[in-house]
């Protein structure tokens, strides 16, 4: 189905964006999973690209995931895969001089992230929607466990925690209701704590379906997954309108594979792109107001 279809035109008449509220967001596309059409709006006035209309609560594709299902490549991608940008979000902690060390990461998975920071003195904390990669986490990280909410999740620590630094990688686009969330994560941040997420960047989506759609193909960015694509504008906006002070919005560097000729193209794309709002990848650094 095509963002021109009958059913995205009747659609977007009755629907509002869920950031800023301003009507009409404009269909970009649609791709069909399970039975059901899911399609991406983008609001002209905050920027922000969302899905519209019924959503499950939580991914069942995700919470479903079986311990056997986490296999080596699936690892990889929360490991080595991200490690140059786990190097980059360590210079931008030093950079703003952030020295507590408690550390909770949001959909930690099987704990890649809380694995490099604990090498780097942090003590760490985390919980997973899914059960089977909370389990693989806990193994060496005790704090871990099995929910989809911090609040819940702070309740069932031993004692009350606030954390210095909270992080979400690639699962903040995933949050079908962001400001619950970052409500949540103001009650358990320390004074002067950092909230820091990093989200792949909505303003490349029409360039993606346009490419997509010469070749013939859907575009492959799974908006039943990732129900909100951020730009830099509405990444800032997010976070403001929700009680936070936005630090610094910037390109993530570019997560590595295996060294090939795509690699290295795709490696200088990163680069090329790094300072435009077509970046691939973004992060933001937030802090609870003085």
């Amino acid at each position: 189905m095509t963002p021109g279809s009958d059913l995205a035109a009747t659609a977007v008449t009755a629907l509002t964006c869920k950031l800023c509220g301003a009507p009409d967001p404009v269909p970009v596309f649609s791709e069909a999973a399970a039975d059901a059409v899911f399609t991406s709006y983008h609001c002209r006035a905050c920027d922000l690209f969302q899905t519209l209309g019924d959503i499950a609560a939580v991914s069942p594709d995700y919470v479903d995931l079986t311990a056997d299902q986490l296999d080596p490549m699936h690892v990889f991608l929360q490991t080595a895969h991200k490690k140059t940008a786990f190097d980059q979000w360590s210079r931008i902690i030093r950079r703003r001089g952030n020295s507590g060390k408690r550390l909770l990461d949001i959909g930690c998975g099987v704990g890649g992230f809380l694995d490099y920071a604990s090498a780097n003195g942090f003590e760490t904390y985390g919980f997973d929607a899914s059960a089977a990669q909370a389990e693989q986490a806990r193994i060496h990280h005790p704090n871990v466990r099995n929910f989809i909410d911090i609040d819940s999740y702070c309740t069932a620590l031993r004692e009350p925690v606030k954390f210095d630094v909270i992080t979400m990688w690639d699962v903040f686009e995933h949050i079908r209701t962001p400001a619950e969330l970052i409500a949540g994560v103001r009650r358990h941040l320390a004074p002067g704590g950092v909230f820091f997420v990093s989200v792949p960047n909505g303003a490349p989506n029409p360039m993606k379906v346009k490419l997509a759609r010469m070749r013939g193909r859907e575009p492959g960015l799974i908006p039943w997954e990732h129900v909100f694509y951020y730009t830099r504008n509405s990444l800032a906006r997010v976070m403001k309108d929700n009680g936070l002070d936005v630090a610094e919005i910037g390109a993530v560097v570019p997560y590595v594979r295996p060294m090939s000729v795509h690699e290295a193209v795709r490696r200088a794309g990163f680069g090329l792109l790094s300072s435009t709002r077509y970046a691939p990848q973004l992060f933001a650094v937030t802090r609870l107001p003085a």
